[in-house]
């Protein structure tokens, strides 16, 4: 919107200086009038020279791009606000309906919070789960086998909402690395209101189709409960943290998102 890069000459000429100069051969005018009234020259087409006239216009012309800069930056604001709306809107918010996300219906009243880097607050970008971060059901769900009402992704682990026995247990082995069944332990019996945490292992995508687009969304996203690794539950992990609902006022220009029909 404005010419140049944000930091340079041309710059800081055309934004600053050229905006003080204007005003100070305004100033110049406005004293070199009032001397002439004072003074009682006579008619005013006398004051009128070509170098007061050429003032004139310079003065004339640099507020009109003054008033052109304070435009664009209002503009510049507007759009701002309006695009941080809608990344905020469809960053925490409650489904409308049950939506398919990989092998998991997320059930209608679900809270979501998730964070999109390929969101841009575009106006009519597609309402979805992509860089899901935490799910708050409206009622206990069976996810992964086991019923709880909380999951966080990163790193992951749900709430149980019931007391469990969780099977097969998983540790990180010494010498590989790897996440592998850990055979002193064959199962963990788990408390209602404790957090079990787990391990997701790496699925093979292509990140270079995806550097441009994102992730899959929907049914095609990669969000296996199916092969998630549980590896122990506690009880004094403090409380998960998910955000409310965005409750921001919505700025006027901006479009509620809704979740299409390829959705």
């Amino acid at each position: 919107m404005i010419p140049g890069p944000l930091i340079s000459w041309p710059f800081l000429l055309l934004v600053f200086v050229l905006p003080l100069l204007g005003a100070a051969v305004a100033i110049g005018l406005l004293v070199r009038a009032w001397c002439f009234r004072r003074q009682g020259n006579g008619d005013w087409r006398a004051f009128f020279s070509w170098t007061v006239r050429l003032a004139t216009v310079f003065v004339v012309l640099v507020a009109a791009w003054v008033g052109l800069l304070l435009y664009k930056t209002f503009q510049f604001k507007r759009e701002f606000a309006i695009e941080s709306w809608q990344r905020g809107s469809r960053a925490q918010f409650v489904l409308e309906r049950d939506f398919q996300y990989g092998e998991f219906n997320v059930p209608k009243g679900t809270l979501v919070n998730r964070r999109d880097v390929f969101d841009n607050g575009e106006p009519q970008r597609p309402l979805g789960l992509r860089g899901l971060d935490a799910l708050q059901f409206p009622a206990p769900v069976q996810l992964a086998g086991l019923w709880v009402d909380v999951l966080e992704t990163s790193p992951g682990h749900v709430r149980l909402t019931a007391d469990q026995r969780i099977s097969p247990v998983y540790h990180s082995d010494p010498e590989s690395g790897d996440w592998v069944v850990d055979p002193s332990r064959p199962f963990i019996d788990c408390k209602a209101g404790e957090v079990a945490w787990f391990n997701t292992p790496l699925i093979d995508y292509d990140i270079q189709a995806e550097f441009t687009t994102g992730e899959p969304d929907g049914a095609a996203a990669r969000f296996k409960p199916s092969q998630w690794q549980f590896t122990h539950c506690e009880s004094d992990g403090g409380p998960l943290e998910i955000k409310p609902v965005f409750a921001e006022p919505m700025p006027a220009g901006a479009t509620r998102q809704v979740f299409t029909r390829e959705n």
